[in-house]
């Protein structure tokens, strides 16, 4: 965990939950916040490389978490359609 709060990240704060996103790469960050900036024109939406450990750290924690969930959900999916499909 160490090696990955090391590199570089880009933040947003999620509004529903406080977690913020993070990119690895700036020309991602940059390219959403352009694109958030330009459907909410009265917001104020910048990146920066100041981030705290532990907003990182729960950051990558609900990356991880929202990963296993997307593998889960699609297992999932592949089951039932392979018993759709044999039933």
């Amino acid at each position: 965990m160490q090696d990955a709060l090391a590199k570089n990240y880009y933040l947003m704060r999620d509004l529903k939950d406080n977690v913020v996103h993070v990119y690895t790469r700036k020309e991602r960050a940059e390219k959403t916040a352009t694109q958030l900036q330009e459907q909410n024109p009265g917001m104020l939406i910048m990146i920066t490389e100041d981030i705290p450990k532990e907003a990182l750290a729960r950051a990558l924690k609900k990356k991880v978490a929202r990963a296993l969930k997307k593998k889960a959900d699609e297992k999932t999916s592949e089951n039932n359609e392979s018993n759709s499909k044999s039933g």
